[in-house]
């Protein structure tokens, strides 16, 4: 039996195994059923092991180059080299859907063994929640729709190879998993609140049961934006890391409402208060990563993340219209039950700031969706191409960041209820000098852009606020507890890693928002045409070309600058590239790129000349505090662990009962 056939047969047994796991599920929850729900749980642990056999399939055959499939024959070439062809996987349509499919049935095997343990009803109806939309993809990738094991029948002596630009830098390797894990993931709370709508429990179970899943699935997607932006950024030869394409919106936009039900289930929490809101934003963010997965796999927009137009369309259109009726008309059934224990609390207390938040962050997904549909609708309706680009964003989103900067460094320094002056005064002293030792370090480094400076100001602010919890924390310990400091700090994070996770979280946002403010406001642009021997000179830099070459390889043709780049301490030797590949065109940009804490320089290879390589045109950017952007990714996703990984247990210590007896006296 070939890799596609086992592949193909594979699937077609986990779909049989989802359809016996949802009405399994269904059953088992109705009439509460163990064996039915063993069952059910067997169903969905063999149907995830199918998966992944199809998908290591997958893998084998482009690894081997079987171009009797037709995925294989037209996204793998003999050429390409084995990582890529590996990852290959889900360089289009039908290999995603497959990875999808494999993370979401993963997702469905954890729940089925170690969610329905702890609270069986609840657990066994979202089970079979999420055996539904597993049997949805199965659906998609057993039939022609999406079936990535669809046969040729007669195979190539070679195939096409990847698209260009997905195999001209590692970072295919890990942008695309990560987005994917963090969109799938968003399932498990949204299976959840479906079935706890359904049995009608108005409490919090759904989302304690959740909240890590919908932390770890929020961490990786905004990893795996940022990871995206570096691709973009290293790949693409343009300079920029964030373009406000259709399809990084789509990316954006669930992690937005993600966010803003991370911060607002604490008040549901704390106070018994936005039950519907989190419900509705839960509803929100899992609709959004499917609009996102319809916009970049239908074919609709025009983006270099986008796949061409499918059948599939139309499928993914049904599938999220079936989601929003079923979980709007669930809402509006279970109202009455969902009410809130009591008001807001005053307009200076943590869960009238954390509401505030919210505001903010649905009014920035709603711009950011409205900017991305309305080209789409506008042509549907009228036939015009219209575009909306990034002026449109900026001018919204900016403000919109940093009000949520701003309520960042508030909301953790105000207590529950409401705050008193002293409190205020308390908690907010050293963070406002702070914000203006910000406000001027900005200004003494040339950064003069309002934008740019607020930005400072607000970042030192949220910086200082995490300072002075941290301190807190610590000096608590050590005055309970007897701890060292270096003691203290690791037990904070051990022990209340939830809340102290948050706060690394917190710091590396601030370093994303510096990293962009600063990289805006501050690069500096220069061009010119050299021959070897040549330099070109800018922000202090001294770019030198050396040498122009030809350099073939098996897989691809490169033009390529040998360029010495030195100043302000700096000594690079880079070598951006023209890179011809068989199934492409146009040659691909390979930008040359010298990276450090205080200055990316970035080098565009744009012209030379084609007969005696006697002049190379060097475009080089000066780039200031980019590479931070890049380590507040890590940091937010270290904080992110902090905060998903569970409490250590309080230890029992057990009295002889003689000392029980002498204590009670």
């Amino acid at each position: 039996m070939s890799a596609g056939d086992l592949g193909a047969a594979a699937l077609r047994a986990a779909l049989f195994l989802s359809l016996w796991g949802t009405g399994a599920a269904i059953y088992a929850a109705w009439r509460r059923d163990a064996r039915v729900l063993a069952s059910a749980r067997v169903a969905a642990g063999i149907a995830f092991g199918l998966v992944v056999v199809a998908a290591l399939s997958m893998m084998f055959a482009l690894a081997t180059h079987d171009f009797s499939i037709l995925y294989v024959a037209e996204n793998n070439a003999r050429e390409t080299p084995t990582f890529y062809s590996i990852i290959s996987l889900w360089a289009a349509l039908e290999g995603s859907i497959l990875l999808w499919t494999a993370i979401l049935a993963g997702a469905t095997a954890f729940i089925a063994f170690r969610g329905t343990l702890a609270i069986p009803r609840l657990a066994t109806t979202a089970l079979a929640v999420m055996f539904a939309m597993l049997t949805f993809f199965l659906l998609l990738i057993t039939t022609p729709a999406a079936d990535p094991f669809a046969r040729l029948a007669v195979a190539p002596d070679n195939g096409n190879g990847p698209n260009a630009l997905l195999q001209n830098h590692p970072l295919m390797a890990l942008h695309p998993p990560l987005l994917y894990l963090g969109y799938v993931l968003t399932s498990v709370p949204f299976a959840y609140a479906i079935a706890s709508l359904i049995l009608g429990e108005g409490g919090d179970r759904w989302l304690v049961a959740t909240r890590r899943f919908a932390l770890v699935s929020w961490a990786l997607l905004g990893v795996g934006i940022i990871a995206g932006a570096w691709w973009s950024y290293a790949v693409l030869g343009w300079g920029g890391y964030w373009a406000w394409d259709p399809v990084e919106n789509a990316a954006i936009m669930p992690w937005l409402t993600s966010t803003a039900y991370l911060h607002s289930v604490m008040v549901e929490e704390k106070r018994s208060l936005l039950r519907t809101w989190n419900l509705a934003l839960v509803v929100a963010t899992f609709a959004l990563t499917i609009l996102g997965t319809f916009l970049t796999r239908s074919g609709v927009v025009n983006s270099v993340h986008s796949f061409s137009l499918s059948a599939i369309g139309p499928l993914l259109l049904g599938y999220l219209v079936a989601i929003l009726v079923l979980s709007v008309g669930l809402l509006l059934w279970r109202s009455a039950r969902l009410r809130d224990a009591g008001p807001i609390g005053a307009p200076l207390s943590r869960e009238a700031i954390f509401l505030f938040q919210n505001v903010l962050f649905m009014a920035a997904t709603l711009t950011v969706l409205l900017g991305t549909l309305y080209p789409l609708v506008a042509e549907a309706i009228s036939g015009a191409q219209l575009s909306i680009g990034g002026p449109y964003f900026d001018r919204v989103e900016i403000p919109l960041a940093l009000a949520l900067l701003f309520l960042m460094g508030i909301g953790p320094q105000l207590p529950w209820h409401g705050a008193s002056r002293a409190t205020l005064e308390r908690q907010f002293t050293a963070p406002i000098v702070a914000a203006a030792a910000g406000a001027i370090a900005a200004l003494v480094t040339g950064t003069t852009a309002l934008a740019a400076v607020l930005t400072y100001a607000l970042g030192a602010f949220v910086v200082a606020t995490v300072v002075q919890e941290f301190t807190r924390g610590v000096r608590a310990r050590r005055t309970l507890h007897g701890e060292g400091g270096i003691a203290a700090f690791s037990n904070l994070l051990r022990r209340s890693g939830r809340r102290y996770g948050g706060y690394v979280v917190h710091v590396g946002i601030v370093l994303v928002a510096l990293a962009v403010a600063t990289s805006q406001a501050r690069t500096v642009d220069a061009e010119q045409t050299l021959a070897p021997g040549e330099a070109l000179v800018v922000a202090g830099y001294t770019v030198r070309l050396d040498t122009i070459r030809p350099v073939s390889e098996p897989q691809r043709d490169s033009i390529v600058a040998d360029l010495v780049v030195t100043g302000n301490g700096a000594s690079e030797h880079l070598r951006p590239a023209l890179v011809q590949y068989p199934n492409s065109a146009a040659a691909v940009g390979s930008p040359g790129i010298g990276a450090g804490l205080r200055d990316d320089l970035y080098t565009i290879l744009a012209a030379y000349d084609q007969r005696t390589f006697s002049w190379a045109t060097i475009r080089m950017r000066v780039i200031p505090g980019v590479s931070w952007l890049w380590l507040g990714g890590a940091v937010v996703g270290i904080g992110a662990l902090i905060a998903a990984l569970p409490a250590p247990r309080r230890r029992t210590v057990r009295m002889p009962v003689a000392e029980v007896a002498v204590s009670a006296k």
